[in-house]
C-alpha cells in the first residue's frame, strides 16, 4: 500500500526544500554520525558516502512530491542493499531513517508556517504524509537489506564450503594456500590436527548435529562438511589461546613447555560418542601440519568403515585408525591389500559368518598376547586346547599355519586388511 498522495501544502514548498536539500543533507549526516558512531568508522561506511546516500533518497522523496519520479522505491533499496553489504545493522538502518525523516519534516514545516497561508489542518495532514512515506522507505530498505544479507550469508557459507572442501581433499594445493584458507576458516597454522568422518543416515541430515559447539566448549577449534553421505571434520586439538604464533608444539607439551596430558584425542572421541547416536564415525592419527588433511580424512573414512554393519551394541562405534606399520601399509595400497587378504584367507571367507568371525578373533588374540595359547585362552574365556584347535583350523582354510613366522605375518597383514577394509568379505 502506498502513502497518501502528497498535500496541496507539501507541493507548493517542494521547489524550496529542494534549494535547502545540500545543507539539509549535510545536518542529517552530521546527526546520524553523532547519534551512532558506527558511521564514523571508515571502515564500515566510506567518508562521504552516507551524506551522499541522504541526498540520492531526498532527491528521489522531492521529485515524487514534484510528480517528477515514479514511486519504485529505488532509492531506499539501495540504500538497504549497500547498509547489508557493508555489515550496519538493520536497527542503525532504520534509525538513521527517522533522523532523516525528522530533519526533513523540521524543514518542512518551516517553509509551510513561513508561507503564511496554510491552516493546521495543512501541516497535520502534511505531517501524516510524511510519517506514513517514512514507513514506506523504511520498509522498502528493510526488504533490500534482508534480501541481501540472505544472498551474503548464502554465498559465505558456500565460500566456506569451497575452502573446506579443499582443505580435506589438497589437490595439490601449496603450503601458503593451505595457510591462507586456515587463517578464513578460524585455524590455526600450526598444531595438533585429526580429522573426523562419520557416516549421514540420511542426505542432508548431520550424523553429529552441534558438534563444533560441543567442541568449541572443550577449547577445540573445528570446521565441518556435510556430503550426501558422509560429515567431514577437521579438528584443532589445542585451544586457539595455546597455539604459537610460529613452530609446532613438541608432542606432549603446551607451546609454553608446560607439560599437559595427552588426553585431547580421548575427549574428541568422547564428545563424537556422546553425539553420533547412531553413526559409524573414523577418526584420524593426530598430524601437526594442516597439509596432510586430505591423508588425515582418508585414514578416517578407513577406520569408519572397518566398524562393522550394523552397528554391533556393545561395540564402540568411534574408532581412531591406529597407525601401525601394517596398517598404514594396508591404507597405502587399499587395492592389493583386498586382493592378498582373500588369496591369504582363502576358503575361511566360504565360511558362515559367525565361524568366520571366532576363527578370526582367535587369531587376533593370539597375535595380540605374543603367539600365547594359555594368554589367548585366558582373554577369550576358553582352554588353551580350544585355541590350538582353531588355529589348527585356520592353518586348514588358508595353507599357512601360525607357527611358521612368515605365514604367521601373512595371516596377520591379511587380518589387518580385513579389520580396515570390509570389501576384503
Amino acid at each position: 500500500m502506498h502513502s497518501p498522495e502528497p498535500t496541496a501544502a507539501l507541493i507548493a514548498v517542494a521547489p524550496a526544500l529542494r534549494r535547502r536539500l545540500p545543507a539539509m543533507c549535510a545536518a542529517i549526516a552530521a546527526r546520524i554520525e553523532q547519534s551512532m558512531p558506527l558511521y564514523q568508522d571508515s571502515r564500515t561506511v566510506e567518508p562521504g558516502s552516507l551524506e551522499q546516500s541522504v541526498r540520492h533518497n531526498l532527491d528521489y522523496l522531492v521529485a515524487t512530491i514534484m510528480e517528477e519520479s515514479p514511486r519504485d522505491l529505488a532509492a531506499p533499496r539501495a540504500t538497504g542493499q549497500a547498509r547489508a553489504r557493508q555489515g550496519v545493522p538493520l536497527a542503525e538502518l532504520l534509525r538513521s531513517f527517522r533522523i532523516g525523516f525528522a530533519q526533513f519534516w523540521e524543514s518542512a514545516a518551516e517553509e509551510i508556517i513561513r508561507q503564511d497561508r496554510w491552516s493546521r489542518e495543512d501541516l497535520v495532514a502534511t505531517a501524516t504524509v510524511l510519517w506514513w512515506t517514512a514507513d514506506e522507505f523504511s520498509a522498502a530498505a528493510t526488504e533490500a537489506y534482508r534480501h541481501t544479507r540472505n544472498d551474503l550469508v548464502e554465498l559465505r557459507e558456500q565460500q566456506r564450503s569451497a575452502l573446506i572442501e579443499a582443505l580435506i581433499h589438497g589437490g595439490g594445493i601449496e603450503r601458503g594456500t593451505v595457510w591462507e584458507i586456515a587463517s578464513k576458516l578460524g585455524l590455526p597454522r600450526v598444531g595438533e590436527f585429526a580429522a573426523v568422518v562419520a557416516e549421514v543416515g540420511e542426505i542432508g541430515t548431520e550424523a553429529l548435529p552441534g558438534v563444533a559447539t560441543r567442541l568449541r566448549e572443550e577449547g577445540m577449534d573445528s570446521v565441518w562438511r556435510l556430503q550426501p553421505r558422509l560429515q567431514v571434520g577437521v579438528l584443532s586439538l589445542y585451544p586457539s589461546s595455546e597455539i604459537p604464533k610460529s613452530g609446532s608444539p613438541p608432542p606432549g607439551a603446551t607451546p609454553d613447555g608446560v607439560s599437559r596430558p595427552p588426553e585431547e584425542i580421548d575427549v574428541v572421541i568422547g564428545v563424537l560418542s556422546a553425539l553420533g547416536t547412531s553413526a559409524r564415525i573414523g577418526v584420524s592419527p593426530t598430524y601437526k601440519d594442516l597439509q596432510d588433511s586430505p591423508r588425515a580424512v582418508y585414514l578416517a573414512k578407513i577406520a569408519m568403515n572397518s566398524i562393522s554393519e550394523p552397528l554391533i551394541e556393545g561395540y564402540p562405534r568411534v574408532r581412531q585408525f591406529a597407525e601401525t606399520p601394517m596398517a598404514t601399509m594396508v591404507a597405502a595400497a587399499p587395492e592389493a591389500a583386498v586382493h592378498i587378504a582373500r588369496s591369504v584367507l582363502g576358503s575361511l571367507l566360504r565360511l558362515p559368518r559367525d565361524e568366520q568371525d571366532v576363527l578370526l578373533d582367535t587369531l587376533e588374540v593370539w597375535l595380540a598376547s605374543g603367539g600365547s595359547a594359555k594368554d589367548t585362552a585366558h582373554r577369550m574365556y576358553c582352554h588353551p586346547n580350544t585355541v590350538r584347535h582353531r588355529l589348527h583350523r585356520i592353518a586348514e582354510y588358508t595353507g599357512r599355519s601360525v607357527e611358521h613366522p612368515s605365514e604367521a605375518v601373512d595371516l596377520g597383514m591379511a587380518l589387518q586388511a580385513l579389520r580396515l577394509l570390509p570389501e576384503v568379505r
